[in-house]
């Protein structure tokens, strides 16, 4: 998950609406960026499902709707790989997992304590691209492995 700095700035709740807007901003974006690849996953009966979620680190529990904006709140912008209405999973090969989830995150917007002021951080990625290349080159390999598993079975 990489994200880019852009704009840092005291938290007072007539700035809700900036963050809200930057927010709509990155999701509109980033869907836009990643429509190019569309056809590409397509091609594996797959489609891109571009969303936002929030998370409230004080729970650590995640949510498909906005939260308060507090300490602790953060937004990111996430990019599924689905396949009849499911996240795709490609098998591990690395030992360190049984599977991976094709999906990619970026923070949006999060807001935390620094030097005892509450402050908000937004944040823009252009770099959607090495994203999706990785996510085609996981599928990919785990088609090629499906096909070869299917060809020495027959």
């Amino acid at each position: 998950m990489k994200s880019k700095f852009v704009d840092k700035f005291v938290y007072d709740k007539k700035e809700d609406q900036r963050i809200i807007t930057h927010e709509g901003m990155m999701l509109e974006a980033y869907a836009k960026a990643v429509a190019c690849y569309s056809p590409l996953f397509a091609q594996y009966g797959c489609s891109l499902e571009v969303s936002l979620y929030w998370v409230d680190f004080s729970t650590r529990k995640c949510y498909d709707h906005r939260l308060p904006f507090r300490i602790g709140y953060a937004c990111y912008v996430c990019c599924e790989v689905q396949r009849d209405g499911e996240v795709v999973h490609v098998k591990s090969t690395d030992g360190e997992a049984d599977y991976y989830t094709l999906s990619t995150e970026r923070m949006v917007s999060a807001i935390d304590r620094d030097f005892f002021q509450t402050k908000v951080s937004l944040y823009s990625d252009s770099d959607e691209a090495e994203d999706m290349e990785e996510l085609l080159r996981q599928l990919s390999n785990s088609q090629q492995e499906t096909d070869i598993k299917h060809s020495n079975e027959n």
